[in-house]
């Protein structure tokens, strides 16, 4: 049921706040406090505590954050990885969306932008890895 729950977990797409807090936590050393992450985030947002605690509270609900009481406050720890959530988002995108062709996936982000030589040697670099059995994506991400 846990690993049902943590697949569930990172293929759920989250709304773009929510992953703007979770980004956040995944920023910091866990566990987190309610007045940092307030610090982080909410004059960029122009958020108040009770709206990221809103949000907070929704993460929790949704398997990712724990919370802990803390004095006056809580402390949040993330439950799923950044790198996890991040890859598994990201497949579900390129096959949804691009069907699983790398080609079109490329089309679309460069698609009237410069594709330069950093961005050639970036990718081609990543390709020698992945072809070495290597999986270069702590490079990339």
């Amino acid at each position: 049921m846990d690993e049902e729950k943590t697949t569930e977990q990172k293929s759920a797409r989250l709304p773009d706040a929510e992953l703007e807090v979770m980004l956040a936590v995944w920023r910091c050393d866990p566990p987190v406090t309610t007045a940092r992450l307030a610090r982080l985030i909410g004059p960029e947002r122009n958020w108040k505590t009770p709206t990221l605690i809103s949000f907070l509270e929704r993460l929790k609900n949704r398997g990712f954050l724990s919370a802990e009481k803390s004095g006056r406050e809580y402390v949040y720890t993330p439950l799923v990885d950044r790198n996890e959530y991040v890859a598994e988002l990201s497949r579900s995108f390129f096959e949804r969306v691009h069907g699983g062709s790398v080609a079109s996936l490329m089309e679309a982000v460069f698609s009237g932008r410069e594709f330069g030589a950093r961005e050639a040697e970036e990718l081609l670099g990543w390709l020698e890895t992945r072809a070495r059995g290597g999986h270069g994506q702590s490079e990339i991400l």
